[in-house]
Order: structure tokens, then sequence, then C-alpha cells
């Protein structure tokens, strides 16, 4: 038995006892009983009012610590790359007009117009298609691109169809790729020297001095 219910019990047996006495016309046990089960559901009453009173104090105790004021998360500063947002262009996108980019650039949907990303890397996927010319310091081409495309490094995947002019400094095409238009490789940038005026004899003056020399 509960001890929450035991003064509520107590009452409900008391009032059973009187009401039997009275039944039996023992009118003094009756009284007893009775004024024991009343003072039975006056404790239980009074129980049940301070134990609502003591939860009500104990929430506004506890309250305050537990709704404290929230503490500022420190918020971390994006590193230059990070900056530098990737563009993408999804699937079954129709894009026309050009894009200057100073991050990476990933087609999957179709492009019409030019893509100047200078510093970073272009890569059209599988299903994507740019119909421009294309800047950039690395292209991977796995879809179809119809211009001029003037980079450091192209590389022309399984799926890659390049139709137009490729400017480049190193070209790999890979079994299934296809290429069709003109090629055009840069030229190393000569190394510069600090010697001025210097001048490589040639096997002719080496030979006529050979000759002077002899005679």
């Amino acid at each position: 038995m509960a001890r929450h219910y035991l003064a509520l019990n107590g009452a409900l047996i008391f009032w059973l006892l009187a009401l039997l006495c009275w039944s039996y016309s023992a009118t003094l046990p009756a009284q007893i009983f009775g004024g024991l089960a009343l003072l039975n559901f006056i404790l239980h009453a009074l129980s049940h009012q301070v134990k609502s009173m003591f939860k009500k104090k104990q929430i506004e105790e506890i309250s305050p610590l537990t709704l404290s004021q929230p503490v500022p998360v420190a918020v971390k500063e994006p590193s230059a790359p990070e900056k530098h947002a990737t563009t993408i262009i999804a699937s079954e996108v129709y894009l026309e007009g050009n894009i200057q980019a100073r991050g990476h650039v990933y087609i999957h949907g179709t492009l019409k117009g030019n893509i100047d990303a200078q510093d970073n890397l272009i890569k059209v996927m599988r299903g994507g298609e740019v119909e421009g010319n294309i800047v950039c310091r690395e292209l991977i081409i796995d879809g179809k691109v119809n211009g001029e495309c003037r980079c450091d490094v192209v590389d022309i995947c399984e799926n890659g169809q390049v139709t137009g002019t490729l400017v480049y400094r190193t070209l790999a095409v890979k079994k299934g790729g296809l290429f069709a238009g003109q090629a055009e490789v840069i030229k190393p940038q000569p190394e510069a020297t600090n010697i001025v005026g210097f001048l490589t004899e040639t096997a002719d003056e080496q030979a006529k001095k050979s000759q002077h020399a002899a005679g």
C-alpha cells in the first residue's frame, strides 16, 4: 500500500466500521469510527496540499539554475580556400551566360557561355555540356565541350568529347575520350639569365681560330 494513500484508505476503513456499528445500533463505536474516518480525510487533504506547495517551491528554486543565459559561441573565421565558394551547375539545369569564378567549377548540367576560373579547377561531369570558351588552371572533361579551352592541364576522360581548340601545357586523353579540332602547346617561358652580351662561338669560328693558331 502506497504511503500517499494511507490516510485515505484508513478513512475508508473507519467509515465502513462506523456504518457497520451503526447498523447494529452500537452508537458510541459508530461515532468513534466516524470521527476517525473524518480525521483521516482531513489528514489526507492536508498532506496533499503540503506536497503540492513543496513541489511548487522546489520548481521555483531549481528553475533559475536550469534556465541559465546562453553561452556565446565563437564563430570560426573561414580560411582563404573556404571563402572562395565552389560553383556547381546541377544536372537538368540550363544556364546561358558567362561565369567568372574565384573557386572551382563543376558542370553537371548545360552551360552556354564562357567560364573564367583562372587559377582553379573546372570539371565537366558526365552528362554535362559546355558551349563556350574555358580558361582555367586544370580542366577535367567527362562530358561535352565545344569551344576554345586554354588551360595548363587538360584531362579528357573516358566519356569526354571536345570539339574546338585546345591550348595547353599538359594533355591526357584516356581510352574512349574524343578530341576533334586544333591543339596548341603553350611554350615554356625562357629562363632568365643575369649574363649580358654572352655569345657562343659557332663551329666555323672555332675552326678558323684553330687554323690561325696552326699557321
